[in-house]
């Protein structure tokens, strides 16, 4: 990590006549609500000042570790909360809590295409032969197809394994599952709201791949992260499946860099 991976970022103010543009939504139970209170919240403010967004940060009654039932829970609850922010606001930004936007000098939504409704960005995991939307980072314009997705998200359910919410959502896509770990996922048939998704670059929801042993990690092999692609400047950063301590400590390093190259 260096300098110029932030530059353009301090110094910033967002033009007032931008401030309605839309929301950027967070939500996190007791088990994330420090990293996401002390680590991701700060950037997700510093992303919205830039580019004029609201920020809604939620706090949920409960959550869990991995994929019990509790944390399938809460990951469920990013659908009703989406909605109730596109209810209000022509555009809603959903940054998981274990998310930290390390770069401001883009807008996320140029990259969705002005007649789609959503963007997500691929996760490519070549150890698992598997290639998937990842809801980690989830872009959407409020508009009937929106809340028709989402409806039909609802409709698909929870889904088995360690993806409630993302299960559901390469459901509603008609994205192909792969085996009950979802490898081998991949483009099937698809549905009708495959057409209106637009694709993120990687870099807007890069796993976070270093420092990772069997201990750390939950749901994929700490073998599945060395192959994953990633790009040299990213705009946003994921510590999906980790631990809760594994996370914190991650993110508090990289919280911390990202604070001393802002100065």
């Amino acid at each position: 990590m260096t300098a110029s991976t932030f530059r353009g970022d301090a110094g910033f103010t967002a033009p007032a006549e931008r401030e309605r543009r839309g929301v950027v939504v967070a939500a996190a139970g007791p088990t994330l609500r420090s990293v996401l209170h002390d680590f991701a919240l700060p950037t997700f403010h510093r992303f919205a000042a830039r580019w004029g967004y609201a920020v809604r940060s939620h706090d949920l009654g409960g959550d869990g570790a991995g994929a019990d039932d509790s944390a399938q829970s809460a990951k469920w609850m990013k659908l009703p909360l989406l909605r109730q922010a596109l209810t209000d606001h022509p555009l809603a930004i959903w940054f998981d809590a274990d998310v930290l936007v390390v770069r401001t000098d883009e807008d996320i939504v140029d990259h969705l295409h002005p007649d789609h409704f959503q963007a997500l960005a691929l996760e490519q995991v070549p150890y698992e032969h598997r290639v998937n939307p990842n809801t980690g980072v989830w872009v959407m314009r409020s508009c009937p197809e929106a809340f028709d997705f989402l409806d039909a998200v609802e409709a698909a359910g929870p889904q088995p394994g360690p993806w409630a919410d993302q299960g559901a959502v390469l459901a509603a896509l008609g994205w192909g599952r792969g085996d009950e770990r979802y490898h081998w996922a991949g483009p099937a048939e698809g549905s009708r709201f495959l057409a209106h998704t637009s694709w993120l670059p990687p870099g807007w929801n890069q796993p976070h791949v270093e420092d990772r042993d069997a201990a750390s990690c939950f749901n994929s092999a700490p073998e599945s992260y060395a192959t994953r692609p990633t790009v040299p400047r990213p705009h946003a950063v994921h510590f999906m499946g980790l631990t809760p301590e594994a996370r914190a400590r991650a993110m508090a390093r990289y919280a911390a860099q990202l604070a001393h190259e802002l100065g």
